[in-house]
């Protein structure tokens, strides 16, 4: 039969684990009758607050200033083709050279033009000379017609002849117009004052009519192209000038008209064409295809429902603000609208009145009981 009494050595063992938990007990009991922890430290944990800085939220009149991209191009720009055939015999300019309106870039032989011209010159004297001939022909015949003395078919005949001698001296005049043009073209001119930015034929080559002879680019003004979303495109009936800065200007920034806001998209992009004119002093650093950093001034139409920018902060990919109230912070989804220096349009999540934290919401989360440091009101923004 088994032994079914404890052992001497299990006694033992059994009498030492009921000390053990008795001593525990004790000392809890000494501790804290309930076992938990004090409730000095219960009411120090719940009274923690963190301390943060408040704005109320308010109409105010946002604005905004919106940056864009823009690109640099010369005011005038064009590529001066020939327009007669013939051989280069003299070029006078030279990239980089000044130009002035009709002066002479290049001279091709005029030597074949010439005697064109002198030829339809002499083609004009030769019809003059007909027509004065079949116009005395026509009077002697009316003459003689009133006395019978020819018919009224040779008059009639006579008449057709001072009309064909008419129309031979307008083709002849036109083909002296036609030979003097000509002629004129074997100087080719600049449409414009500017500089010649790039020469592309030397003395020697032969011409054909379309062939690209010199670029001339006219910067005394320039051209800042941009493009501006429906919205922006919208506001800047108000704006009269942008701001522009460039890299190699360094601090310095310069002002600029917008002059117009393109009414079809760009297919591309979606974006509204942009186009600012920028007065250009001469000898200007700035060159065509250079980028700018435009700033565009926006007002806005009316006050707008606005919470200072610093209240704004994204979270899990979305933004929001913490609102104050009986001082627990509320994380707060919104949907903002136009930006502006100081101010955010706020357009869903925020009511006029409400309170939002704007400094120390890093360190709150949704339902912390907080310490208003200070609070202040959204500031109307003056344009």
């Amino acid at each position: 039969m088994t032994n079914l009494l404890p052992t001497v050595w299990q006694w033992r063992t059994l009498h030492i684990a009921l000390l053990l938990t008795a001593s525990l007990l004790a000392a809890c009991e000494r501790s804290n009758g309930t076992g938990g922890p004090t409730p000095q430290a219960q009411t120090s944990t719940q009274g923690t607050r963190i301390q943060v800085s408040v704005a109320t939220v308010e109409l105010a009149d946002v604005g905004q200033q919106t940056t864009l991209t823009g690109v640099v191009e010369a005011f005038r720009k064009a590529t001066v083709a020939a327009e007669v055939a013939g051989r280069v015999v003299s070029r006078r300019v030279e990239p980089g050279d000044k130009v002035t309106k009709k002066q002479k870039m290049l001279a091709l032989d005029d030597t074949l033009t010439k005697t064109t011209y002198a030829e339809a010159l002499a083609g004009v004297a030769s019809r003059e000379v007909d027509l004065a001939s079949a116009r005395s022909e026509f009077e002697r015949g009316k003459k003689l017609s009133a006395h019978a003395f020819i018919s009224k078919d040779d008059l009639d005949s006579l008449r057709f002849a001072v009309r064909r001698a008419e129309a031979a001296l307008q083709a002849g005049r036109a083909a002296a117009d036609s030979a003097a043009r000509a002629l004129a073209d074997a100087n080719i001119i600049a449409p414009f004052a500017g500089t010649a930015e790039a020469v592309h034929v030397q003395v020697g080559d032969y011409l054909t009519p379309g062939m690209a002879v010199v670029t001339v680019a006219d910067f005394s003004r320039l051209r800042i192209r941009a493009g501006v979303t429906a919205s922006e495109a919208a506001l800047l009936a108000e704006a009269t000038t942008a701001t522009l800065a460039f890299d190699l200007l360094g601090a310095t920034t310069l002002q600029g008209q917008v002059h117009s806001v393109g009414g079809i998209a760009d297919p591309d992009t979606g974006m509204y064409p942009l186009e600012i004119w920028l007065a250009n002093e001469a000898g200007s650093p700035l060159r065509e295809g250079m980028i700018a950093s435009v700033s565009l001034p926006y007002t806005s139409a009316e006050p707008r429902t606005a919470v200072p920018v610093a209240a704004v902060f994204r979270r899990a990919g979305h933004l929001h603000v913490f609102t104050v109230n009986d001082a627990v912070a509320h994380l707060t989804a919104v949907r903002i609208g136009r930006r502006g220096a100081a101010l955010v349009e706020v357009l869903e999540g925020v009511s006029v009145g409400d309170r939002v934290v704007v400094d120390g919401q890093f360190a709150l989360r949704s339902g912390a009981q907080v310490t208003i440091r200070s609070a202040g009101k959204t500031v109307q923004r003056k344009q």
